[in-house]
């Protein structure tokens, strides 16, 4: 039978293993959301004033935005997990490449 101390010290690295795991999902999570803000925000850009993002009036797109809030909220879907999102944004993203 295991000694307290070994108990303790399995105990330990469990724990240590349950934050990197944590660290892990957490920075996957936050790769899947940047690269969903990115193509978000070209979608917006590729509509600015001469596709160029330096010459947007920040203030009056996120008026119009604000304006138009039920519309881009009624663009949802069914929500997914991440690996489930990200495969959908991919797809689309090579949908629209093949478009071209």
């Amino acid at each position: 039978m295991a000694t307290l101390e070994e108990l303790e010290k399995r105990k330990r690295q469990l724990e240590a293993q349950i934050q990197r795991k944590k660290r892990e999902l957490a920075k996957s999570e936050r790769k899947a959301r940047n690269h969903a803000v990115m193509v978000a925000g070209g979608l917006l850009m590729a509509k600015a004033p001469d596709g160029d993002w330096k010459s947007v009036d920040w203030n009056a797109l996120a008026a119009l935005i604000a304006g138009h809030a039920d519309e881009i909220s009624a663009c949802g879907t069914q929500p997914l997990d991440t690996d489930g999102a990200s495969k959908r944004l991919r797809e689309w993203e090579k949908a629209k490449r093949q478009q071209v």
